[in-house]
């Protein structure tokens, strides 16, 4: 197993998933925390977003479906306290967007970004329990993004209930991903067609081939808004849809490989900081920095990416997957207590998060599988792989 693989494999297998199996629980109101204090005590009082709840149902189902964790009593409680509070409570189809700390509603919006990751945490579910019921709600999704988001000019609509603009490529990739883990979990042949048509609006509105960059915000029919705000790139999406493009690729599907190149090639490029050699949080599409800082899940993303361009033959994936492997324990585990991460600093490198959001976690492992996955000469495609 290279150093990084079995560095980080050994780091999340045996430090992070236990530390958080223990901690990540809401003994007082049930659920799942939202966050944890900088020495690892639970945050109480905040507000607990549906899509966190989400993250932390996938994550301790997948880590027990890998042998990692003991985490599927906790998975599934963890989803039946969801399922009882944000499912429908006000009497209207979908899932609420935030609930309070003692589980009341305190968002009753349906956000298309939650409903994607429910359907993440469903689809490993029902491939640990094979319970019909984890498919039945999953049916109940998509027919309610069908009937009540769909929108002419392609794609889901942001929410019901809150802003509808700006549109967001953000959730409709966490959509691409939830699909392919569906499709991996049940061999079903509909949810690559619904893939294929995100793919679609990916590379046909999202990215921008002429300046070789991936775009976040877009008005109503899918164009960057005139608003300097629009022209934003995270070079954390564009290294977290190389992975995602690959794993596609792995079904069969026709990707374009100079998407992969220049998604790469930008991504690490002029999205990298000079000062910590971290990926950066925003720049402009010529280059210019918007926001230096990093979080974790950037480098997480950004290792995926590598892996997944190691598997396909890129001769200097292999010291890219060290380098980056680095960052991240140089400047957001190593600094944390063992099995946490510093999930945010500034363009100098300093510490500006106050505490651990727990839905990096979910960031955290999918990194984990991939280090995992190097050291066992796994074939499979990644959303597939344990």
């Amino acid at each position: 197993m290279a150093d990084w693989a079995s560095r980080l494999r050994e780091w999340g297998v045996h430090t992070a998933l236990p530390f958080w199996a223990e901690r990540a629980w809401d003994k007082r109101s049930g659920g799942f925390l939202e966050s944890l204090s900088l020495d690892g005590q639970p945050v109480t009082g905040d507000t607990r977003r549906v899509r966190t709840q989400a993250r932390q149902i996938y994550v301790f189902a997948r880590s027990h479906h890998a042998g990692w964790t003991d985490g599927l009593d906790l998975a599934v409680e963890g989803f039946e306290v969801l399922e009882r509070r944000a499912h429908a409570p006000d009497g209207t189809p979908g899932w609420v967007h935030t609930l309070t700390a003692s589980g009341d509603i305190e968002s009753p919006a349906r956000d298309l970004y939650d409903h994607a990751f429910i359907l993440l945490a469903l689809a490993w579910l029902h491939r640990v329990t094979r319970d019909s019921h984890y498919r039945q709600l999953a049916d109940e999704i998509l027919i309610y993004l069908d009937t009540h988001l769909t929108r002419p000019q392609g794609g889901y609509a942001e929410a019901i209930g809150a802003a509808q603009l700006p549109r967001r490529q953000n959730p409709h990739m966490h959509l691409f991903e939830a699909l392919l883990a569906w499709y991996d979990a049940t061999g079903d042949r509909t949810f690559l067609t619904r893939i294929e048509a995100i793919y679609q609006l990916f590379s046909t509105r999202f990215l921008d081939r002429d300046a070789g960059v991936l775009y976040e915000f877009f008005d109503a029919d899918w164009q960057v808004t005139d608003d300097p705000a629009g022209a934003v790139v995270e070079p954390g999406h564009e290294v977290e849809w190389i992975w995602l493009l690959h794993a596609y690729r792995d079904h069969g599907a026709k990707v374009d490989e100079t998407i992969l190149d220049f998604l790469h090639a930008h991504g690490t490029g002029i999205g990298r900081s000079r000062e910590t050699g971290c990926l950066v949080a925003t720049v402009r599409p010529d280059g210019r920095t918007l926001d230096a800082g990093s979080r974790t899940w950037m480098q997480t993303e950004w290792l995926r990416a590598a892996a997944a361009r190691q598997r396909a033959g890129h001769a200097s994936a292999g010291a890219e997957l060290e380098t980056v492997c680095d960052l991240l324990f140089k400047h957001h585990l190593d600094p944390a207590i063992p099995g946490g991460w510093i999930d945010q600093i500034d363009a100098s490198g300093q510490r500006v998060a106050d505490r651990m959001p727990a839905s990096t976690l979910y960031h955290v492992l999918g990194a984990v599988v991939d280090a995992h996955r190097a050291g066992s000469n796994v074939v499979e495609s990644a959303a597939n792989v344990l």
